[in-house]
């Protein structure tokens, strides 16, 4: 997304400074809403795929757009959205992945959900400080987000009722408790894919009717996750945008009600493709000795790592590869020999090795001493056991989902 995503940063943030100066009078409103895994086809050729979103193309005839965009590495949810928010790159905001990474295998899969980690300043606290009533719906990496009045994170840890309890302590103080008598239940399953979303559209279109907000944030999961199950313009995946179309009308009516001028932006963090092909890069990285496991377990976490030299940040369609010791030659000559002769295979379905200089001239993370690209059709798994590449099918991509294009 990076040039859209960085056009629309300039765009908000410009707004944002004018009405801080005074220069624009009252406050139109903005939402910014996202709708994850949004390929630019899915509303440029609707008619293709038999979909019927009206909304969304209307907004597309009525509104400016673009039809492609250059992704930020890796082209994956939170970093994608925090540029969006910031208008820079990983390497300046400071989310280089969906997951922290963890050598160790500790953190329990632990995603970068908590804004303290962003180093840059965001669209949230540029509206509020030119006075605009700031709200979030589910926007990756928002805990204790500064500059949001009215604020429910995207956070889940085990998708049982107990989240529940710890997104309302992480959540404004009582704001999920008062809506949740007037909107319903809310949700952080990800699996209860589209009553999720309708859930959370519930909870945003109050936010705008009751508490007035001005400038709102918000995040549709449902297409991603059922594109995960069945890949892109499947049957599921083409409902869930359907029902996400009737969503964004909910939200556009609330905050045209507000103000007729209001202006509503539909942004997306990437695409998708179909993926039938896993390549388990982490069996090498064992073999060759750059990670030493404590026992038996067919993934890194199961089978406990004692100690590492190199390892892979797996980002699904990509990985970036960390050294323990950044300035260790002699570890780095090693990994770009094992990665070169693996590369050399067509069958293994590497496109490409990035290297340092390559990897800041598209702003990925400084830690990552190398970075592999896939080519479509291809993964990178976790397993240590069985084939280094290993066709799957959709039931096994469902499996799979989380080392899967998030």
């Amino acid at each position: 997304m990076q040039k859209t995503c960085f056009l629309v940063f300039v765009l908000l943030f410009s707004l944002f400074a004018g009405a801080a100066f005074g220069q624009s009078g009252r406050h139109h409103p903005l939402i910014v809403i996202s709708i994850d895994g949004l390929r630019p086809d899915y509303v440029l050729k609707a008619d293709e795929h038999g979909l019927k979103i009206p909304h969304l193309r209307r907004l597309l005839q009525d509104g400016a757009h673009a039809a492609s965009v250059q992704g930020v590495l890796p082209t994956v949810t939170y970093p994608s959205h925090t540029t969006m928010l910031t208008g820079v790159w990983p390497d300046k905001h400071g989310i280089y992945s969906n997951e922290t990474f963890d050598p160790y295998a500790k953190n329990l899969g632990g995603w970068y959900w908590y804004s303290e980690d962003i180093r840059s300043r965001t669209l949230w606290q540029a509206a509020s400080d030119a006075g605009y009533v700031v709200g979030s719906v589910s926007w990756p990496v928002s805990v204790i987000a500064p500059g949001v009045r009215y604020l429910i994170p995207e956070y889940w840890r085990a998708m049982t009722p107990d989240d529940l309890k710890l997104l309302r302590a992480l959540s404004t103080p009582g704001l999920m408790s008062e809506l949740e008598t007037s909107e319903g239940p809310y949700t952080t399953d990800l699996n209860d894919a589209i009553p999720g979303d309708w859930g959370r559209t519930r909870y945003a279109a109050a936010l705008i009717r009751k508490k007035h907000v001005q400038f709102l944030t918000f995040h549709f999961a449902a297409l991603d996750h059922l594109e995960h199950v069945g890949g892109p313009f499947s049957a599921g995946a083409n409902s869930a945008l359907e029902q996400i179309d009737n969503m964004v009308g909910v939200l556009e009516d609330a905050i045209r009600h507000e103000d007729p001028a209001a202006t509503v932006c539909i942004v997306s963090d990437h695409g998708f493709a179909k993926v039938d092909h896993v390549l388990n890069l982490n069996q090498e990285f064992v073999k060759a000795g750059l990670i030493t496991l404590k026992g038996h377990g067919n993934s890194l976490a199961l089978a406990g790592v004692a100690d590492w030299k190199a390892e892979l940040w797996l980002d699904g369609g990509s990985a970036a590869v960390v050294l323990k010791s950044p300035n260790d030659k002699a570890i780095a000559a090693t990994v770009k020999q094992l990665l070169d002769r693996l590369a050399a295979d067509p069958r293994n379905g590497i496109a490409g090795i990035l290297n340092r200089a390559q990897i800041a001239q598209l702003g990925g993370a400084p830690v990552a001493e190398f970075w592999v690209d896939m080519r479509p059709g291809y993964s990178l798994g976790s397993a240590l056991e069985g084939p280094l590449v290993r066709e799957v099918s959709m039931r096994e991509r469902m499996d799979i989902r989380p080392l899967i294009l998030n």
